[in-house]
């Protein structure tokens, strides 16, 4: 398949395999090599690139995707012989130690203040967050981010032009026909209806990694990166309507998101690296009906439902009923998840997620916990609450809510909950430790309610 990007302000071309990684495209096919391969999962940062302005890892890239794509890599930046203010900052702070991370630390820091030119300490953590550091010297890092900001970096940037034609890539061989790259949904279903055995593409975040280790084999395979029917996040009525490939990156940059569901601004923040965020979208996260899934956790308090489409029509349906069991969606063949539908939350309603995992961040829940409140005048009038990672699909914590729903908050009720969500969930591993957390957490939420 030939595909064309735009790299470091030039045009460039490559013929290669749809789904091989941007990152062997950039070292193998044009010779870009300052991006590592570190995980080849995405949890290094070793990759990083620009694309389309925000950061994403190269290595969960299909070539597909990045066809038409305006590319920042290492090389954009600055030479040994010519470096820009911040590879600058990097030798002088003494942030640069092996050199093998340091391109993607310093592709991050530039994603960073492209998006804020004035980032507090705590922001510019945040930023290199998904960027590993093997020899340990993260406060050198910082320190030379922040002096290139102090030194009047971000004064130098400039536009970037997509120089790309803005076709789609053109297919060059027989193989490239099981590829199928709509712009409309009237070409998904198209599609769809004709290919009962199509793969579906949008983040590629797990695909990508399950095919490195061998879980899977595409034989065809459908992007739909390009369908703009698919994204956006709306206010409409007394709902916020979210696109299936809406990611958790736009989640966090939605004023409607902050504004009307700060829990899933939270969940979505909490959920990776700012690059796999950049990536991972709605519909993969719920799509994929795993337990250890962040969204569904928040989303099933909300009372969240889900609107499948396909050539047959369009279905509604609680979230609850889609995810009919581990790694099982409600998902007919002919069918793909348009957009998540939310309901407004009452005036002074409360809602809260909270992830507990192996280390502070960027982990995988080992419990996670959401919460939905009306309270009134000392009675919570309506109570919903889910538990995450400790069973294989998230689960409505029925009883916590039927011993709280219509009763005066106190703190015997407190207790009483307490121990009532300690017997509901019944995880399989670290059973004690998960199921003392979840009654602690439900303690604060009931505690911050009283």
């Amino acid at each position: 398949m030939r595909i064309e990007m735009t790299i470091n302000g030039a045009l460039c071309h490559a013929d290669v395999p749809p789904m091989k990684p941007l990152l062997s495209v950039l070292r193998e096919d044009l010779g870009f090599k300052g991006s590592k391969e570190g995980c080849g999962e995405g949890e290094c940062g070793a990759c990083s690139i620009i694309m389309d302005g925000r950061l994403v890892n190269a290595c969960l890239v299909p070539a597909v995707q990045s066809s038409g794509c305006e590319i920042l890599t290492i090389e954009g930046l600055g030479s040994p012989d010519n470096m820009d203010m911040l590879q600058k900052a990097f030798v002088s702070e003494g942030a640069v130690q092996c050199g093998f991370c340091t391109p993607g630390m310093v592709i991050a820091a530039r994603a960073l203040l492209e998006e804020n030119p004035t980032p507090s300490l705590e922001e510019i953590k945040v930023a290199l967050s998904g960027n590993i550091c093997r020899c340990t010297g993260y406060e050198k890092i910082y320190n030379a981010v922040e002096k290139a900001v102090q030194d009047g970096y971000c004064d130098s940037f400039r536009t970037r032009e997509n120089l790309c034609s803005g076709q789609t890539p053109t297919p060059t061989s027989e193989n490239d026909s099981n590829c199928f790259i709509p712009e409309y949904l009237k070409e998904v279903f198209e599609i769809l209806d004709k290919n009962k055995d199509v793969s579906i593409l949008a983040g590629s975040t797990d695909i990508i990694p399950d095919i490195k280790n061998g879980k899977y084999t595409l034989n065809k395979i459908m992007d739909l990166s390009r369908v703009k029917e698919l994204k956006g996040i709306n206010k409409v009525g007394d709902a916020i309507r979210i696109g299936s490939c809406v990611t958790n990156g736009d989640i966090i940059r939605s004023s409607i998101i902050k504004n009307y569901l700060p829990a899933v601004w939270e969940a979505a923040f909490m959920s990776g690296a700012p690059a796999v965020q950049n990536r991972a979208t709605v519909g993969g996260n719920l799509s994929a009906a795993s337990g250890a899934a962040d969204l569904p956790t928040i989303l099933l308090p909300l009372d969240a439902s889900v609107v499948t489409e396909g050539s047959g029509g369009v279905r509604e349906m609680k979230l609850e009923k889609f995810i009919l069991g581990y790694r099982q969606p409600d998902l007919k063949p002919n069918e793909i998840m348009r957009e998540i539908l939310i309901p407004l939350s009452k005036e002074k309603s409360i809602q809260r997620f909270y992830k507990r995992g192996s280390r502070k961040t960027l982990t995988l829940s080992r419990i996670s916990l959401g919460f939905y409140a009306e309270v009134e005048n000392g009675v919570i009038w309506e109570i919903r609450a889910a538990a995450g990672s400790m069973s294989p699909i998230p689960i409505r914590l029925k009883a916590l809510e039927s011993v709280l729903k219509m009763k005066r908050l106190t703190e015997e009720l407190i207790d009483e909950a307490a121990k009532v969500a300690y017997d509901e969930v019944n995880p399989r591993k670290s059973s004690e430790w998960r199921k003392s957390m979840t009654s602690n957490l439900v303690k604060s939420f009931l505690k911050e309610l009283l």
